[in-house]
């Protein structure tokens, strides 16, 4: 297993132990303009909350985890979470804003 996907199980285990609907949680791995690895965690929306977490301190958290366990692998990550309601108003009001993105799921 290469290290973007050891860390996307990684993210899926501390995801799923956080939030109530774990089966509606998709990750979604590509790369970024400046060649990090991007990670784009979707979820069902009433668990976004969870997951962000106080004034963002669980996020923060799981970026610092998921950053210090990618810098053993010589790699750098970006982290963004959201619903599939959001990313659905995303993709309408911008559908050219992926273009740096692919996806390697």
């Amino acid at each position: 297993m290469d290290a973007p996907e050891a860390l996307r199980e990684f993210l899926s285990y501390v995801v799923a132990n956080l939030i109530d609907h774990p089966q509606q949680a998709t990750i979604a791995i590509g790369t970024n303009v400046n060649g990090a690895v991007s990670y784009r965690v979707q979820l069902a929306q009433e668990d976004v909350r969870h997951v962000i977490g106080k004034n963002g301190m669980t996020i923060s958290a799981i970026r610092s985890l998921l950053n210090t366990a990618a810098a053993k692998h010589g790699i750098k990550i970006s982290l963004k979470v959201g619903s599939a309601r959001e990313e659905d108003a995303e993709a309408a009001a911008a559908p050219n804003d992926e273009a740096g993105m692919t996806n390697a799921e």
